[in-house]
């Protein structure tokens, strides 16, 4: 009985530490690159603000089956849906299955002539659940690699396309 009690207490107070120490983390997280190239705003808009083009410098868009509805795409137990599009940048919400969603916010700012900065940024707002906040420290780590790579994608993709 007496061992019981003490890894029962035990486990209490584990608990109790690693909620602690969780909520020593942030509630939102932002996971972002970016990258310069060299073309025009239409250009960058036309790959990033439409998803029928994502298929162009997307990887998983590229190796996945993407069904496309409205402002929607449907990829694997992904969604993606348009939120907001302006002249230099749009937003999206990506969702997931058992994610909270994240807000995902693609920026071209002109640098100098026709040298744009690109910024794609993933931001998502966990609850005060602990695997939550432990599961947010990797996002940088897994978002922040395949964000380069899908980047590098889309300066290929908008050096070799010509505009109609």
């Amino acid at each position: 009985m007496r061992f019981i009690k003490l890894i029962l207490i035990s486990a209490v107070i584990l608990s109790l530490l690693v909620t602690g120490i969780s909520l020593l983390f942030p509630s939102t997280v932002i996971a972002s690159r970016a990258i310069e190239v060299n073309t025009s705003s239409e250009k960058i808009a036309y790959f990033t603000s439409d998803l029928n083009h994502w298929k162009e410098w997307m990887s998983d868009w590229k190796e996945n089956k993407v069904r496309l509805e409205n402002n929607t795409a449907y990829i694997g137990t992904q969604t993606v849906r348009l939120l907001n599009k302006t002249n230099h940048s749009v937003q999206y919400q990506w969702v997931a299955t058992g994610q909270s969603p994240y807000l995902v916010q693609l920026e071209w700012t002109l640098l100098k002539d026709s040298a744009y900065v690109i910024h794609w940024s993933f931001e998502q707002k966990v609850k005060w659940y602990p695997w939550e906040k432990f599961q947010t420290l990797l996002n940088d780590k897994v978002l922040g690699s395949k964000m380069e790579l899908e980047l590098q994608n889309l300066q290929a993709a908008i050096h070799n396309k010509t505009l109609p």
